[in-house]
């Protein structure tokens, strides 16, 4: 009874973990969604450069907020991807994370 108990625990605190993981970061392995927050050290069609030094690759339906957005250096943006086949960061969807001034960037230019 006791072994049966401590089980169903342990499963049951295993359950609740499994969020936490499916937010990993962009280095982990498998095909799961992802959640990337950068400023952005350029763009051209198809390409999003970070200042970190990260690029990723947008495809054609990729979606950016608001719309009419052109991304430009020292956005903060958040990117929900994906790791494509060849373990590149395949963005899905990007938003512009807006600051006090609403302008996206922070009171220095975003430096």
């Amino acid at each position: 009874m006791k072994r049966t108990a401590l089980a169903l625990a342990l499963i049951a605190a295993l359950t609740l973990l499994a969020p936490a993981g499916a937010r990993a970061d962009w280095n982990d392995g498998g095909g799961r969604d992802r959640i990337v927050v950068a400023r952005v050290a350029s763009f051209w069609p198809y390409h999003l450069r970070l200042r970190d030094g990260r690029t990723l690759e947008l495809h054609p339906g990729t979606i950016i907020n608001p719309t009419g957005l052109t991304p430009r250096w020292g956005m903060l943006v958040r990117i929900w991807g994906h790791r494509g086949e060849d373990g590149s960061f395949v963005a899905d969807r990007i938003d512009l994370i807006r600051s006090r001034d609403g302008r996206g960037r922070d009171e220095d230019g975003g430096r």
